[in-house]
């Protein structure tokens, strides 16, 4: 075959195919790559002659012209026949061309409006897709055009940065969908959620395994995140659940109907149900509506080594090991100490003598506001809030509290870390 460099897919769409003798076969109406291969290499073109479908293999190509719109084959038509795909390849006009893939550079989805192919020794490799609204100049015949139009870094996705996720879905392919997708971090894992319509975001987030899926939520905007949660199934929604800090969690249920957040909190242990309950009775913008019920209390009378050693068998959560707290034997708030503390000190020295008992601390109705200035001015990674009789029951953490105080948009400035 003539050596072609450059091509587009488009441009291969309607050749008029000849036989060896140049006899007409037909209409190229699609073209096969494999995607075994790294570039994916052409297979070979499915052709419309008359009322049957044929497939021509790359091999059987004598020439192709887009300037005349003809393939040549070296073959009779009587050597060609009616094929179907293999699960390693992929038909780029129906599968790929005008549909959206998800450009894995920038996690986002863009809409492909032509294929790139280019001529590498005697292949014809897929190189990537153009998403440019030159490539759609070209197509209704206004190349001319396409030249003056600006070009924009996201227009050319190469080929190893696209996933093509809606086709793998519409195959019900979950393990190659999202081979790539799960080593992702759950805030762009979000973002590539909230892109797709409500069958995929299901499929995305049951292909994921409870804890990446429950992080995934924690970053979405809440009404994905409402209709997230309405779309799965009750029992994985409970296990998802269960997985999420439980401030957050309650804030998810305050956000469903009350038939839903009932049936959803009756399928968690009673333990877990009762403080998602007590979180979500607290007023809005409160210190109580926005505190967790996981930290770290341990007796003031311990010694660092087996504060250490608690703390290695409990495993709790990274928000609550900023911070330990220490109660007395009524189990009010008498102190706390740091994780660095703890770690510096001899093991055998009592936390009594580690902790700060002058610990700021404010109760379940304090406003947010107050509790956002309580912690920048003391520079608090977490702000125990207390009951009437000074017992610890729950903390807000730095994360929270800058969610709750800072205007939006400076929020969509913050680091991963606070968000």
């Amino acid at each position: 075959m003539d050596d072609q460099p450059h091509l587009a897919l488009s441009e291969l769409e309607s050749l008029t195919v000849l036989d060896a003798a140049g006899t007409e076969v037909g209409e190229l109406i699609d073209v096969v790559a494999n995607l075994a291969t790294d570039p994916p290499l052409v297979n070979g073109f499915f052709v419309n002659a008359d009322d049957e479908q044929l497939f021509v293999r790359w091999d059987q190509v004598q020439e192709l012209d887009t300037d005349d719109d003809r393939l040549r084959l070296n073959v009779p038509r009587e050597r060609l026949s009616p094929t179907s795909l293999r699960s390693d390849e992929i038909a780029l006009v129906d599968a790929v061309l005008d549909n959206q893939v998800l450009d894995m550079r920038s996690r986002t989805f863009v809409r492909v409006q032509d294929v790139t192919l280019e001529a590498v020794g005697g292949d014809l490799a897929v190189t990537g897709v153009d998403a440019s609204g030159g490539a759609v100049m070209r197509r209704i015949g206004l190349g001319f055009l396409s030249r003056r139009l600006p070009h924009r870094a996201g227009d050319f996705v190469p080929w190893q940065e696209v996933n093509l996720i809606s086709l793998r879905l519409s195959r019900l392919n979950f393990i190659d969908a999202f081979t790539e997708l799960t080593e992702l971090h759950p805030a762009d894992l979000a973002d590539i959620v909230s892109q797709v319509g409500p069958r995929e975001r299901v499929a995305v987030l049951s292909a994921l395994n409870a804890q990446v899926a429950a992080d995934t939520l924690q970053e979405m905007e809440p009404e994905v995140r409402t209709a997230a949660i309405l779309e799965m199934s009750a029992e994985r929604a409970i296990a998802v659940l269960a997985e999420i800090d439980p401030d957050e969690a309650a804030d998810m249920l305050a956000d469903l109907p009350r038939d839903v957040a009932e049936t959803l909190l009756a399928g968690l242990p009673a333990r877990d149900a009762a403080a998602l309950r007590g979180l979500a009775s607290h007023p809005e913008h409160s210190a109580g509506a926005l505190m967790t019920t996981d930290f770290v209390t341990m007796p003031t009378r311990i010694t660092a080594a087996q504060a250490l050693a608690h703390i290695r068998a409990e495993r709790p959560e990274d928000e609550a090991l900023s911070v330990i707290f220490l109660v007395d034997e009524g189990n009010a708030l008498a102190g706390a100490v740091s994780l660095r503390d703890l770690v510096l000190a001899d093991p055998e020295q009592n936390l009594t003598s580690l902790m700060d008992d002058e610990v700021v601390r404010v109760t379940a109705g304090t406003v947010e506001e107050e509790v956002g200035r309580l912690m920048t001015r003391y520079d608090l990674l977490a702000l125990p809030v207390v009951d009437e009789q000074g017992r610890i029951i729950g903390i807000v953490t730095l994360d929270d509290a800058l969610e709750a105080i800072l205007p939006e948009e400076w929020k969509r400035r913050l680091p991963r870390l606070f968000r």
